[in-house]
């Protein structure tokens, strides 16, 4: 299992392989949902039928929630980048959904480089959906 990153769920259509591989993952549980993600995707509604629609789908997924110690990850994982002077590459929701999938002990799956900034601190496993650049 993963947990999938704003990204990954916004970037998947641009490429059909990509979408068909990560729908398949979807649909076999592979993928986890947080609550800072789905407050993200359910940004993009256009209408409240349309926002009702996201919800619904998102629930069905397994969810990790944070908590006080994912939290205080995302804290020390920032702290680590300001001793490197990067604490201004990543963003916070960035840190909060590294942290929620390291500690659940899963890999982010994502499109977005600033998870990799986090893993050369972390070390935790990120796996772009496409090589970044392509889509």
């Amino acid at each position: 299992m993963e947990l999938a990153d704003t990204s990954a769920w916004t970037n998947r259509d641009r490429n059909a392989a990509v979408r068909n591989d990560f729908d398949s993952r979807v649909l076999a549980g592979e993928i986890a949902m947080s609550p800072s993600v789905l407050m993200e995707l359910l940004w993009s509604a256009r209408n409240s039928a349309d926002f009702e629609d996201i919800l619904e789908e998102l629930a069905v997924l397994p969810r990790l929630n944070p908590d006080g110690l994912t939290w205080d990850r995302a804290v020390d994982v920032w702290r680590e980048l300001a001793r490197r002077g990067r604490h201004r590459q990543v963003p916070r929701n960035d840190l909060l959904v590294a942290a929620t999938a390291e500690l659940a002990g899963l890999a982010v799956c994502h499109y977005d480089r600033h998870f990799d900034v986090i893993a050369e601190v972390t070390g935790q496993p990120v796996r772009a959906i496409a090589p970044l650049g392509t889509l």
